[in-house]
């Protein structure tokens, strides 16, 4: 912990975040020194208040929910988020403002079977995982001494097909596109692979036109999935789209090229588009073109892992275009390719 100024002449506090261990700063709002310093004395002194405040068996479920919502907003998505608030509105509905301590595997698996009447199975697990990372949380903190989500077994799943667009059906969908706004994103999406939320955040400086490479990168106001940036090969088709883009742009190749932050799918006044409107734009192509209705966006990621892996590019790169955390999900995919070359050796016949 430690004072800082800065080139604005304020003073900054810098300190280590027990959840997280990362490194934060937060502003003394003062230029001079023997304030700061003030200051400094008075945050170790409420700190300490803090952790004396109460026993352990005194830190409840809504205790719990405040630093950790807390530590969710500082480091991870809004996205994110949402799903740590949705798993402690059920938790705490279903247990009830219990003591940490107290919480124990039988609370777990009730929360579980009452959730399995409420919502489908997919979701239920997806609580699981964050309830079971919020008492990882509370391990750091000390709170209890073990995670009563440990044993806990998800409910068994049976996987689905990825679905993904045919030729034809990408043809289709360019051809019922009317916005160019929205073409464009579609085009870059089933170049790229890239989720919705990180095509939403692209700027025109994660864009290296030298080297061509596409940086999907984490921002003030943006982390990627896994939280881990990665570079993406720009290939001649993208840059050829990219071209096409800078000689549309309303405000012409001088001032996209000059101003790196705007946003490369923007609307009035450099506003990047929203993950849920073009989401939305996207269904009603797809209902325009008549496709069925389990189809979304998401599957121009699944057409474009698919097509990496059926051109034969070792899973290994896949894995790294694509961003997975772990390379068991991008060999999820090849059982997609396995049903091609079905169809390929089911040509040959025995005379």
């Amino acid at each position: 912990m430690f004072l800082s100024k800065a080139k604005n002449g304020f003073y900054y506090l810098y300190y280590q975040c027990e959840i997280s261990q990362k490194r934060k700063k937060i502003s003394c709002k003062t230029k001079r020194k023997t304030d700061a310093n003030i200051y400094l004395s008075n945050f170790v002194r409420e700190s300490r208040q803090v952790k004396r405040e109460k026993p352990l068996n005194a830190y409840h479920l809504l205790d719990l929910r405040k630093e950790v919502l807390q530590y969710v907003s500082d480091n991870l998505r809004r996205g994110t988020l949402l799903l740590y608030k949705n798993a402690f509105k059920d938790l705490l509905r279903i247990t009830g403002n219990k003591a940490i301590k107290l919480i124990t595997v039988s609370d777990i698996e009730k929360f579980k079977s009452i959730r399995l009447t409420e919502v489908k199975p997919s979701t239920v697990n997806i609580q699981l995982t964050t309830i079971k990372a919020i008492f990882n949380i509370a391990l750091r903190f000390n709170w209890i001494h073990s995670n009563p989500c440990d044993s806990i077994k998800k409910i068994a799943i049976p996987q689905k097909d990825r679905l993904i667009f045919s030729d034809s059906e990408i043809k289709l969908i360019l051809n019922n596109t009317q916005k160019p706004v929205i073409k464009n994103l579609i085009k870059f999406a089933l170049l790229t692979g890239c989720r919705l939320s990180e095509i939403c955040n692209v700027q025109w400086k994660d864009i290296n036109f030298q080297d061509l490479i596409l940086n999907v990168s984490n921002k003030d106001n943006f982390n990627t999935k896994s939280g881990k940036q990665r570079q993406i090969p720009i290939s001649d088709e993208l840059l050829k789209l990219l071209n096409e883009m800078l000689g549309q742009s309303r405000d012409h190749n001088i001032l996209s090229l000059y101003d790196p932050e705007r946003y490369i799918f923007s609307i009035r006044y450099g506003k990047r588009l929203l993950i849920e409107y073009v989401s939305k734009e996207f269904k009603k192509i797809l209902r325009r073109c008549k496709l069925p209705e389990r189809f979304h966006f998401h599957c121009t990621r699944h057409t474009f892992i698919t097509n990496l892996i059926k051109s034969g590019v070792n899973i290994n790169y896949v894995k790294e275009i694509a961003g997975h955390s772990d390379i068991k999900t991008s060999m999820n995919y090849i059982h997609l390719v396995t049903n091609d070359l079905r169809e390929a050796v089911n040509c040959i016949k025995i005379v």
